[in-house]
């Protein structure tokens, strides 16, 4: 599955998106690695240098997560996430300023050694950017510490009905769920197009245990929030207008946010 996403499509999809929570933009990159006790080794290296980035601003997180179950057969086995308040912060590369306060005194030929480890590593099989269009928490979780993910594809010209309908129906569901500490997050995020033959929106669910995941209340709170709603009609409305492309359950391992 091509998960590659153009950056020349991103102004233009904007206006596409109408239901924005705010702006937090998720650069996804699919990892595999054949040795993960050496691979986690370099990202909890790295960590340190993205600590520094969050002090200088340039990013508000970033995360490594052990992919523990997929739907599709895509080889990658980890994932990285680097989160940003601004569009205009993509692109820019790690300073030598940010190294230096990362690790004092490394010389050139160090840090050379240091990419070739990382690059040795593993093997980037893809990458993607995403945004958040709705939240249940309007910040990035910091307490979950395994997530499901939901690759979603909505039929042609049904994307508004199924935001409104997540909107309106489904996100106070997770937001009551979060407030009663049944999960930790629950995110709807918008693929920027560039190939959108595999999937345009991803939902993530934050869960603090894997038995937090097989207890879930959400249809109690669905029934109490929505008293004079049918949960099984809305939800076979939404099977109609859309298609889950895959999903995956991912495991945290290293994590720094702002």
């Amino acid at each position: 599955m091509v998960k590659y996403l153009s950056a020349l499509f991103i102004l233009l999809s904007f206006r596409f998106l109408p239901c924005a929570a705010q702006n937090i933009i998720g650069v996804v990159d699919y990892m595999k690695a054949d040795d993960p006790a050496a691979y986690l080794e370099i990202e909890r290296q790295w960590q340190k240098i993205h600590e520094e980035r969050l002090k200088a601003g340039l990013i508000i997180g970033w995360a490594v997560y052990q992919v523990m179950f997929k739907t599709i057969e895509d080889p990658y086995n980890f994932v990285t996430i680097s989160w940003y308040d601004s569009f205009s912060k993509l692109d820019q590369p790690v300073q030598d300023d940010i190294l230096n306060k990362a690790y004092p005194g490394q010389s050139k030929e160090a840090w050379r050694e240091f990419m070739k480890k990382t690059d040795d590593s593993r093997t980037m099989i893809s990458s993607g950017v995403f945004h958040q269009r709705l939240s249940s928490t309007n910040r990035l979780d910091p307490d979950g510490m395994y997530y499901v993910l939901n690759e979603i594809n909505v039929n042609p010209g049904k994307s508004n009905e199924y935001l409104k309908i997540t909107e309106e129906i489904y996100k106070p569901v997770y937001d009551q769920d979060v407030k009663n500490k049944g999960r930790t997050s629950w995110s709807l995020w918008a693929k920027w197009p560039g190939n959108m033959k595999d999937f345009q929106y991803v939902t993530a669910e934050g869960f603090t245990s894997l038995d937090q995941i097989e207890h879930t209340h959400f249809s109690e709170i669905f029934r109490k929030i929505h008293p004079t709603k049918n949960m099984e009609e809305v939800s076979r409305s939404m099977e109609e207008m859309r298609t889950l492309v895959n999903t995956e359950m991912w495991k945290l391992v290293h994590r720094a946010l702002k």
